[in-house]
């Protein structure tokens, strides 16, 4: 196996990777800031788990998240009808929040995370797979689901006191959303991505030289 060479983005030396597919987290020689993190199979896992949470994604938003009852009454609660309730009561800023953060971040995330390793998995790359990863790197801090769901919980205990609460399919497709992504979340390194999109331009490149010859 050829040697891989990468520039430490600490100190900017050079290292010399003469095993750069053995799993592990590799280290600069200088500095010991990390360089990246081969996992085996990352690809595949990745895929598989973000296309779980796609149709978790579709349960959550579908379904009911909770189901209040009090004095006889009932009525039901969902992602959609939070914000609007917000943007009823004038909260623009608030209901855009969390319109973005809950919804429109999450979704595109887990499209962009199917979109590139879908492509790996199946061997072809995405057109703008360069622009896809940077998004996806801007996208992550926003990623706020972990907070939304402790913000339920802490909800639910307060509202238990005045009625009866029934968690609905929604909020357990929520939960695990929630735990799929971080999962995922964890094993993602940009590293292998980029190595991919290196070697299949190189492909392309070598294959448009043999067909003008």
């Amino acid at each position: 196996m050829n040697p891989h060479y990468h520039v430490c983005h600490e100190c900017d030396t050079l290292n010399k990777i003469s095993t750069p597919n053995r799993p592990g987290r590799y280290k600069c020689a200088n500095c010991s800031a990390k360089l990246y993190t081969y996992k085996p199979a990352m690809n595949e896992r990745i895929y598989a788990l973000n296309l779980a949470a796609l149709f978790l994604f579709i349960l959550t938003n579908y379904f009911p998240f909770l189901s209040f009852h009090v004095a006889g009454s009932v009525s039901h609660a969902n992602f959609a009808t939070s914000i609007i309730y917000l943007y009823r009561d004038h909260e623009w800023l608030l209901g855009t929040a969390i319109l973005l953060t809950t919804i429109v971040f999450p979704l595109v995330r887990i499209l962009i995370y199917i979109i590139l390793f879908g492509s790996q998995f199946h061997n072809y790359l995405p057109r703008y797979a360069t622009h896809m990863i940077k998004i996806l790197n801007k996208l992550l801090p926003w990623g706020m689901l972990d907070v939304f769901f402790l913000a339920i919980l802490v909800s639910i205990v307060k509202l238990v006191k005045m009625g009866t609460i029934i968690p609905g399919t929604s909020l357990w497709a929520f939960i695990l959303m929630v735990f799929i992504l971080a999962w995922s979340q964890s094993m993602y390194d940009p590293h292998q991505v980029w190595e991919h999109i290196g070697r299949r331009r190189k492909a392309l490149q070598q294959k448009e030289k043999l067909a003008t010859i």
